[in-house]
């Protein structure tokens, strides 16, 4: 098929975890494969996911995840301990073909940026997962980073994560007058806090896109979700 012709449609997810941590104050991965799985995404982006540390079970989050929704992975450990690892993850059902940690810094903790190269057929699509730091100052230092990273991602791309900002934060101005948000069908917060944090961003010329929040108490967070129709034209992404 021709790349002009090429239509994709993809539902895509992102979620900050906590490790599985509910509301209720239990970590149970159970319940999070339940939710993942609820939203029938073929692509997720993860943030807060735990390898071996001893407040989620010693467990291997990704790995058992990953297995138990049949999905491919990749990870970017924003803090590394020896085998002792925390931050973000991709799962897709598409095979990865390539993946990119870039980090960004932190006063609190390191966090990084998560970038994936997926299959779809003939095309790829490249996608960014992050986790932005909770104090302002921190995110100002680490936002330059990110937008550097940003800028030389191979087009089409979706970037999805955590960014702790509401899109009226003036440190999102830079990234509004670049990528498209996929704004929700119906406001409402993304986290139990109340604010809207959690975004899906992509920079191709959208046919059709809706996204809604999942409601759950299995995180302190609530997956975020968009549905995504375009059309690959491959000329419409080469840069002179």
């Amino acid at each position: 098929m021709n790349s002009v012709d090429t239509i994709l449609n993809m539902r895509v997810m992102t979620y900050n975890i906590r490790h599985g941590k509910g509301m209720d104050g239990q970590t149970n991965l159970r319940r999070l494969v339940e939710e993942i799985a609820k939203a029938n995404a073929d692509v997720v982006t993860l943030q807060g996911v735990d390898r071996f540390l001893p407040q989620s079970g010693f467990k291997d989050q990704l790995k058992k995840l990953a297995k138990q929704l049949r999905m491919y992975s990749c990870f970017s450990p924003s803090v590394n301990l020896l085998i002792v690892q925390y931050g973000n993850a991709i799962l897709s059902r598409y095979p990865i073909i390539s993946k990119e940690i870039k980090y960004i810094g932190g006063s609190i903790e390191r966090r990084s940026a998560l970038t994936a190269r997926l299959q779809i057929g003939e095309e790829s699509v490249t996608v960014l997962n992050t986790h932005l730091g909770v104090h302002t100052k921190e995110r100002m230092k680490q936002i330059p980073i990110l937008w550097d990273a940003l800028n030389k991602l191979e087009r089409p791309a979706i970037i999805a994560g955590d960014f702790n900002m509401e899109m009226d934060d003036p440190l999102m101005k830079q990234l509004k007058s670049r990528w498209q948000k996929i704004a929700l069908q119906k406001k409402h917060s993304t986290e139990d806090n109340g604010g809207e944090i959690d975004h899906i961003f992509v920079n191709m010329l959208i046919e059709q896109a809706s996204a809604w929040v999942q409601p759950s108490d299995v995180s302190d967070h609530y997956p975020v979700i968009a549905e995504l129709r375009w059309r690959l034209d491959k000329s419409l992404y080469t840069t002179t």
